[in-house]
């Protein structure tokens, strides 16, 4: 008897701790879809803030046209939902 006891228990607490890890996974989803253009780019000039106050190699932006820069286009479209400050 106790040891099917034990076995329920020992099920109880693996759900509770399961379904904490469940929750900090979807909110970290959810934190990272909130992201969008603005903020990667704002993300960005501060490690390459940081990094050159650490004197380590320094990433670079995109230039214009560059293959995985931001379009106009996708500028535009940040533009629409962007949070006034």
């Amino acid at each position: 008897m106790l040891e099917i006891i034990a076995i329920l228990a020992f099920g109880v607490v693996v759900s509770v701790i399961f379904d904490q890890i469940w929750k900090q996974h979807r909110r970290k989803e959810q934190e990272m879809a909130k992201t969008g253009l603005y903020a990667n780019i704002h993300a960005k000039q501060e490690r390459i803030a940081k990094q050159k106050a650490e004197g380590k190699p320094v990433e670079r932006m995109r230039k214009v046209g560059a293959k995985g820069a931001p379009t106009a286009a996708a500028f535009k479209a940040a533009a629409k939902t962007a949070k006034k400050k």
